[in-house]
């Protein structure tokens, strides 16, 4: 195993936005590699890391991608975008839509020897928003591929629109907002946000002591978005898709 083939290979992809023909290694990384790799190909990169996303947080995002449970990734600053921006792309990107609840911190939640509770991490939230997340393998087989080389690749993660902020909602609300969406004025599958590890806060509460257990924090300013809550789907070039959750807007995206 050589850590710096793997390293330089997804920074690679990542820069290029190409998917890689074949993956490093023949064997996957155990998870706990893949989220040292992960972290490495940050550093590798130089981009500045804006906050974190929360794949599978669902039980049909895992049926999907033949995951266990939810996995965290990278969200970049320069990937960042804000509702009716036009989200750039390429005609080989794959473009899965997936409308999740987006949190932005007050303050930190530095690593220390014992858990956070969901009061604790719900209490270091500045506001809330709506926001579609982009996804979008660099790897050979796309979503084929075994779940770690997902948590290498960052997640994949594409990049984030965000809607409007707003105050943080009572915890009561996270489980039962419901989301609508529409693609080209066509209507999707809506969700409610238990979907996503039974709420918002008890899948930023999952990141929080996850980053934890590997010494790391979230910081204050750091942008996390908690997981598809409904149906989510892949975008063509030329596409709208808007969406709109209770209690927090609505947010619009063009490709």
């Amino acid at each position: 195993m050589n850590d710096d083939n793997v390293i330089a290979a997804f920074a690679a992809a990542r820069k290029s936005q190409s998917p890689l023909s074949t993956l490093p290694e023949d064997a996957p990384p155990g998870f706990d590699r893949a989220f040292r790799l992960q972290c490495a190909v940050t550093r590798e990169l130089g981009w500045t890391q804006a906050g974190w996303k929360i794949g599978c947080t669902s039980e049909r995002a895992q049926k999907a991608l033949n995951a266990t449970g939810p996995f965290p990734g990278t969200v970049f600053a320069n990937r960042v975008y804000r509702s009716g921006d036009f989200f750039p792309t390429i005609a080989g990107n794959k473009r899965v839509v997936e409308p999740e609840v987006c949190f932005t911190m007050a303050k930190g939640l530095p690593p220390r020897g014992s858990h956070y509770t969901v009061d604790e991490v719900m209490a270091a939230v500045a506001h809330v928003c709506v926001a579609v997340e982009v996804v979008n393998p660099r790897t050979p087989r796309g979503f084929g591929d075994a779940v770690p080389w997902f948590i290498v690749d960052g997640g994949l993660n594409e990049g984030i629109v965000l809607g409007e902020a707003c105050k943080p909602l009572s915890r009561a609300f996270y489980a039962s907002l419901k989301g609508e969406v529409t693609w080209n004025g066509r209507a999707m599958q809506g969700g409610v946000g238990a979907n996503a590890l039974g709420g918002g806060d008890q899948a930023l509460t999952w990141l929080a002591n996850h980053l934890n257990g590997h010494g790391l924090g979230l910081a204050e300013g750091d942008i996390i978005t908690t997981g598809v809550i409904t149906e989510f789907f892949q975008a063509e070039p030329g596409d709208t898709v808007e969406v709109t959750f209770e209690h927090l807007g609505r947010v619009s995206v063009r490709f």
